[in-house]
């Protein structure tokens, strides 16, 4: 049966998913979106929790600076000692850090590490991960290949408020304001109005949120192990989710027409989608959902109905049996054991002592059974009560009150655990001696003779780019310059075959090195015989991402753009570490085709804008297979700071070229190497000064 694990935000939201019927919930702490929980409140949710039989996970819901390593392992510790069962990790290098200092609790991969294909889950696997959370763009086909090949349990989202973007790859809230989802902070800018290519699209970014419920049985029968409820501004709304998806799969069934009214109702009518689960992408757009005044109405009402169902009354129920011996001259003498093999035993006064009630063994088994209102069902009464025996009239009332009490702080009881000790990381290296330029471009026609003759020390180019641009490229390569192939973040497993096709015509021209944005591709390239570079896509943010990187095989590592200088000098650079020195940063890459959906057409080559309210003009770019990578407003330029940036001991900056023309990445190059005084408009420091939030 699938586990029915809920995102519970409130102390609340913990009542509404376990009496609803959730058999694990997960609680965010760390990070922005944490809020809700003090370490007084999550405990009293584990105790609640742990008392009826539903596990609690603890996610990290934030990427980790070296500053913030220690405190992230107290975290870590602290779940432990309170009783989670499990911690969820977000951070790359967040997971040796939690496996070391709670190394008896599993370690789960969140949906942001942007896990996809079997490479990726065997990498995570090797790092001691035992589930991954599936980015919801994947088919139900996909995911059964991938479950027969993972070695890991796999999570997918059923039912929540999606983004746009590829999970972990979306930085828009930080560009456009300061707060990045990546620190646990989203802004959802996504659902604002935008125009798109000169002509104002409404909402091209928005999607329609994820409902899966009534293809439960689909993912249990492709080997998926938990259907994961999103978050919601509602404990109520969660509860409906949590009720319709716990029954379904508790019965193998799909909704009852009925059901489903109901639940639209509780959500005020507002349309849902499957689309990924077959394939069909586009279909997950949609604008913002503004419900009519009457569906409001009548979702309250539903929802009401809801709180009273799990705000009154104990839904959720462990199993358990009562055992009486009552004999006259005696202590009475009870017990109970629930299904998990919890006993409590009970030892009152002398049975027929005073006098009393008659006891019978019908009696005695009513009063045993009278555990409405607890966290407990009674399946039946063991009794021994031969004739003649008397007790007082509460004393069996007495007994089943103690016997609970009793059961319930055994069950509350937190497990013995150990608690480690935070691995040693190599100290920061010293400044660097050297700052290599990478120059990327996303096209061949980026590229000149004049380019060339500056001689930079790498060249980086889109993989799919590089067989019909052999010609340009032997000019780099004649004067040193050592070509890397750029591959697309996503490689979903159908894709592997073509990818291997073109990693070979690469190879061929004499390409050994790739850059790639997921720790899935190492072993892609590396069975292609060519040597992975990190790119931004793996989000490295502390020292022990660069050593799990390091220990993938890669050469060098791409720090976050979300991180300060200071914060990049703080990490040990047991590999090279490099930097975007200049250019627009990525600001997110989406499955779906939204050049496509604005011209009405595939026009994926056409050099597309989008523009928000604020008039700010982002690029967006075809990604291979018809995926949009969307760029910020403003262009990075830290070229004339080389010395900061060599004291923070990075050893390659990056120019990253968008849309420019050839001619200008001539001159931007120069001007970075200190040949020219030329300075592209439009510029900014990124975070590398002021961080994000």
């Amino acid at each position: 049966m699938l586990e029915v694990l809920a995102c519970a935000g409130s102390a609340e939201a913990v009542i509404a998913a376990v009496q609803s019927g959730a058999d694990a919930i997960y609680i965010r702490f760390g990070g922005r979106g944490a809020h809700g929980f003090t370490e007084s409140a999550l405990a009293k949710s584990v105790r609640y929790c742990r008392v009826r039989a539903c596990r609690v996970y603890a996610e990290l819901d934030t990427l980790v600076a070296d500053s913030e390593v220690a405190a992230a392992a107290d975290l870590a510790k602290r779940a432990c000692e309170l009783g989670v069962d499990a911690i969820i990790a977000q951070d790359l290098g967040f997971i040796s850090i939690a496996r070391a200092v709670a190394p008896d609790i599993p370690v789960f991969a969140g949906e942001r590490l942007g896990i996809h294909n079997a490479a990726g889950a065997q990498a995570l696997r090797q790092l001691g991960v035992k589930r991954i959370f599936l980015p919801r763009e994947l088919s139900v086909g996909e995911i059964r290949a991938l479950a027969s090949r993972s070695g890991v349990e796999l999570a997918v989202l059923v039912h929540g408020d999606p983004c746009p973007a590829r999970a972990g790859q979306c930085w828009l809230s930080a560009l456009t304001g300061g707060s990045s989802a990546n620190r646990g902070d989203c802004s959802r800018v996504c659902d604002g109005r935008f125009s798109l290519g000169g002509r104002m699209d409404d909402y091209p970014l928005a999607s329609k949120p994820v409902n899966l419920i009534s293809r439960l049985p689909e993912l249990e029968a492709a080997g998926v192990c938990c259907a994961v409820i999103g978050a919601d501004e509602r404990p109520e709304r969660l509860a409906a989710a949590v009720s319709l998806c716990s029954a379904c799969s508790r019965e193998h069934r799909v909704p009852t027409r009925q059901e489903l009214d109901e639940f639209e109702t509780v959500f005020a009518g507002r349309e849902s989608t499957d689309a990924y689960m077959d394939g069909k992408i586009d279909e997950s757009a949609g604008a913002p959902f503004v419900p009519e005044r009457d569906d409001m109405r009548a979702s309250e009402r539903a929802m009401s109905a809801v709180r009273r169902g799990y705000g009154n009354r104990e839904l959720r129920r462990v199993q358990v049996e009562f055992f009486a011996a009552v004999k006259p001259g005696r202590p009475l003498l009870a017990g109970v054991q629930d299904s998990d093999g919890n006993r409590a035993e009970y030892s009152g006064g002398v049975v027929g002592d005073v006098p009393g009630t008659a006891l019978t063994a019908s009696s005695v088994s009513s009063e045993m059974q009278r555990t409405k209102g607890t966290p407990y069902h009674c399946n039946r009464v063991l009794t021994f009560v031969p004739p003649g025996c008397k007790a007082p009239p509460d004393a069996i009332s007495i007994a089943r009150s103690k016997l609970i009490h009793e059961l319930t702080q055994k069950r509350a009881e937190v497990p013995k655990r150990r608690i480690g000790q935070l691995p040693a990381i190599e100290s920061a290296n010293a400044p660097s001696t050297r700052l290599d330029i990478c120059v990327e471009v996303k096209s061949a026609s980026q590229l000149s003779e004049e380019l060339a003759e500056l001689r930079p020390a790498y060249l980086y180019l889109p993989l799919e780019q590089i067989p019909q641009a052999a010609p340009e490229l032997e000019r780099f390569t004649e004067k040193g310059v050592t070509i890397a192939a750029v591959l697309p973040r996503v490689i979903h497993d159908r894709e592997l075959a073509q990818m291997g096709e073109m990693l070979g015509r690469a190879r061929a021209v004499g390409v050994t090195q790739a850059l790639v944005g997921n720790l899935g591709h190492v072993a892609i390239v590396r069975m292609a015989g060519m040597e992975a570079r990190g790119d931004y896509g793996l989000n490295i943010f502390n020292s022990y991402a660069v050593a799990a990187a390091e220990g993938a095989g890669l050469l060098s590592v791409t720090a976050s753009f979300e991180l300060k200088l200071e914060q990049i000098k703080q990490m040990s650079k047991s590999i090279d570490v490099e930097i975007i020195g200049y250019g627009r940063l990525p600001a997110l890459l989406t499955e779906r085709c939204i050049i496509k959906a604005s011209a009405r057409r595939c026009a994926c080559e056409s050099n597309m804008r989008l523009s928000d309210a604020y008039g700010r003009v982002m690029p967006v770019l075809r990604e291979y297979v018809c995926r949009n990578a969307v760029y910020g407003p403003e262009k990075v330029y830290m070229a004339d700071r080389r010395g900061d940036i060599m004291r923070a001991g990075v050893s390659r900056m990056r120019l990253l070229f968008t849309n420019e023309l050839a001619r200008e990445c001539v001159e931007v190059t120069k001007s970075c190497m200190g040949q020219s005084s030329y300075r592209p408009n439009g510029l900014t420091r990124g975070f590398y000064i002021k961080g994000v939030e």
